[in-house]
């Protein structure tokens, strides 16, 4: 069901470290109908993750950030909630984590992306959960 028709609205949390595009990604995520949380780095994010007061159905991170990159973020998110799927995002093709994860197209969005290439992948993502595909998270990343 498309999010911006649903009955229920889904819940991202996106993790950036550059706030203006976590803030262009939010209002990308938001248009489409999809309810946003932010966060700058991982271990907010992990923060997040563990406190949430309302159901989170994916978290969208950047690959490399300060503090706790997204590979690592995923590792422990998939400890503490392994039912949440992780899609990742990054501008840096030379990174051997990014060349991991482009083997994975539904887990894996390159910046510079369209608002409609994001409602896509976004939307795999969350389908792939929803209909007990195999888990939308990378466990061997680098």
């Amino acid at each position: 069901m498309d999010a911006s028709h649903g009955a229920s609205v889904e819940t991202i949390l996106v993790v950036e470290d550059t706030e203006p595009i976590r803030r262009l990604v939010c209002s990308m995520l938001s248009f489409s109908g999809y309810n946003c949380l932010e966060a700058a780095d991982g271990r907010q994010a992990l923060g997040i993750v563990k406190e949430a007061d309302r159901p989170l159905d994916l978290i969208l991170t950047d690959v490399q950030m300060p503090e706790m990159g997204g590979a690592e973020l995923a590792e422990q998110v998939a400890s503490l909630r392994p039912d949440l799927p992780v899609l990742f995002m990054s501008g840096y093709a030379d990174d051997p984590v990014v060349r991991t994860l482009e083997r994975s197209p539904a887990l894996f969005l390159a910046k510079p992306f369209t608002a409609t290439a994001l409602a896509e992948k976004v939307r795999t993502a969350l389908d792939r959960r929803s209909h007990g595909s195999p888990d939308a998270r990378t466990r061997s990343a680098p």
